[in-house]
């Protein structure tokens, strides 16, 4: 990759920052290596015109949204921006829909379930919108956080 200049104020989404803080600590990288790699993994997946309407129409802009400084490689800033002026939308909502493609990858995987001992069963997992904003600010908070809310609900569960 070529020289990183300053960062790029890039605008997310607060439960696609969230994700990301989550993704970038389970695969031991920071916040910025993170992005940057599932950027460059997303440069083979071409959207269509109307992925892109259906995206912008969805997303037309982000209140809930974090600052987020980005420094980003000239070659992938460049084919970014390529991407961007192909799609006519700007730098910041082509980034965050290709960060937001992953996202929803992310969102449909399956859970496995153990149906008996010998044998397991794949179930698509379904939560609502309120269970999604739930876990997505679960997932942003601290790991000391974390486990005093799993305590708490372990002692709720206990108390049943």
């Amino acid at each position: 990759m070529s020289e990183r200049k300053g960062p790029f104020s890039l605008r997310l989404p607060a439960e696609l920052m969230s994700w990301l803080r989550f993704e970038a600590k389970q695969h031991n990288r920071s916040t910025t290596s993170e992005a940057l790699f599932l950027l460059q993994n997303s440069l083979t997946h071409r959207f269509g015109k109307a992925a892109v309407r259906e995206f912008i129409k969805k997303h037309p802009t982000y209140i809930n949204s974090e600052a987020f400084g980005l420094r980003i490689p000239d070659d992938l800033k460049s084919h970014l921006r390529d991407f961007s002026l192909l799609h006519g939308i700007s730098l910041n909502m082509e980034i965050v829909m290709r960060l937001a493609h992953h996202y929803k990858k992310y969102q449909h995987q399956t859970v496995t379930a153990k149906k008996r001992t010998e044998d397991y069963l794949t179930v698509p997992l379904t939560i609502t919108e309120s269970e999604q904003i739930l876990l997505d600010l679960f997932r942003g908070l601290s790991e000391t956080n974390r486990k005093v809310i799993l305590t708490l609900i372990n002692n709720l569960t206990d108390h049943d």
